[in-house]
């Protein structure tokens, strides 16, 4: 998949986000029905076209407006600019992107099916067949079960793959509901990180081969026993203690020299969209350098989306197409929703630079990933009048140490 690569300097020096354009929304995506939908996780199809994977979606350009269905597909391709263009939709109707199976959204009582929506975690391809993650809501945010369902027509049609294919909400203490996961064609195993729906938590990583994505009890999980990780043992966190995600990303994306693992997506506690490059899903994540692509902001009035400061955002999706070590190489899918006026409701396209994990990173490395949590830290307590100037001191200070450390920006930012 190849298009001409942007030139453009990518977002500020603090994020390095740059809006590319809306993938959905008004004279974008209406004409097939998507006036209004979130997430967009994305994977490149059997014949190269664009597959992504919307959540609840409705027809105007407004959240819950008519006809809400989830989840839905719109399949598109790459301009010569890089911005996803949408050509047909998913399921069975090319015209319209229609629910790709039956049920309805139902409310208590909850005699009409007993689940409010379907949201998707994350779509995967293996060879030419397509497998979908998603999680059965009953009332917002309350997991009901999650469940596999498989296509193997390009995302025309699609089944659920049976009863060993449902997980419980519940299942590794609620830390197996929300999925991301690919293909890695070296090992022939499929990678999962997981975390809770929702509220948030740490990530887990199991892995399963492709013929046995049907059957829960086939998954492996990685886990930290008696000093060692490995294979088989109950899973254990691999984020730092500190950290919550929510929605997730995992991709095998090329560069340079090599394949790396980009794993990443929404950091509650960065408060921010933000990302690791990895040499393998069992890589250590604590000696990996945390890039903030994209800054999550609650204050509609400060939104910058070219310099890469989003009200409200989450989802990031790595998107298709996407290369390491190529300045703003990097294409997410990043969510927006007003949820107080219930626009925009909608899935936008940003770029960011992220490398190829070093061989051995330093010391130096994980002290220039920690100035990025501090930061933010800092950021959620800007508006405290009785120690602005100490957080504006603390905020110089790191400025000063961000210079002497590697691939850390020079500009100042005392906003």
């Amino acid at each position: 998949m190849r298009w001409r690569q942007r030139t453009e300097t990518a977002g500020d020096a603090t994020t390095g986000g740059m809006k590319i354009g809306d993938l959905t929304g008004p004279g974008l995506s209406t004409r097939f029905g998507v006036g209004a939908a979130d997430l967009g996780a994305m994977v490149e199809g059997p014949d190269g076209e664009i597959i992504a994977v919307f959540g609840d979606t409705y027809r105007e350009a407004r959240a819950g407006s008519a006809d809400w269905r989830s989840p839905v597909i719109l399949i598109g391709e790459r301009d010569d600019d890089g911005h996803v263009i949408w050509t047909r939709a998913g399921g069975t109707d090319p015209e319209y992107a229609r629910q790709l199976w039956p049920y309805i959204h139902d409310a208590p009582p909850w005699n009409r099916g007993g689940f409010s929506t379907v949201i998707p975690s994350d779509i995967l391809r293996v060879g030419d067949e397509l497998y979908l993650h998603v999680i059965v809501v009953r009332g917002f945010p309350r997991v009901h079960w999650t469940e596999i369902w498989r296509s193997s027509d390009g995302g025309v049609t699609w089944g659920h793959m049976g009863p060993q294919a449902t997980f419980a909400a519940d299942l590794h203490d609620g830390l197996a509901q929300s999925w991301t996961w690919d293909f890695d064609p070296d090992s022939g195993w499929v990678y999962v990180i997981s975390t809770a729906f929702q509220s948030g938590s740490g990530m887990i990583l199991r892995a399963v081969r492709p013929a046995d994505i049907g059957n829960r009890d086939a998954y492996l999980t990685w886990g930290h026993r008696n000093g060692t990780w490995a294979w088989g043992n109950a899973p254990t966190v691999i984020t730092p203690p500190d950290e919550i995600w929510r929605e997730t990303t995992l991709r095998r994306v090329p560069g340079a020299q090599r394949p790396g693992w980009v794993l990443g997506g929404f950091c509650i506690s960065d408060h921010a969209l933000s990302y690791r490059v990895l040499d393998g899903p069992t890589d250590g994540l604590r000696g990996r350098v945390k890039t903030p692509a994209i800054a999550e902001i609650t204050d509609w009035p400060s939104e910058d989306h070219p310099a890469g400061r989003v009200a409200q955002a989450y989802g990031g999706y790595i998107m298709p197409g996407s290369e390491l070590d190529v300045p703003s190489g990097i294409d997410l899918a990043v969510s927006q929703w007003n949820t107080t006026t219930h626009w925009p409701y909608r899935v936008m396209q940003f770029a960011t630079t992220l490398n190829s994990p070093s061989a051995a990173p330093s010391n130096r490395h994980v002290l220039a990933q920690r100035i990025d949590d501090w930061r933010n830290a800092l950021t959620s307590f800007r508006d405290e009048n009785d120690i602005s100037d100490e957080i504006a001191d603390a905020e110089r200070a790191l400025d000063s140490l961000r210079r002497v450390l590697p691939g850390q920006p020079t500009t100042s930012r005392t906003d």
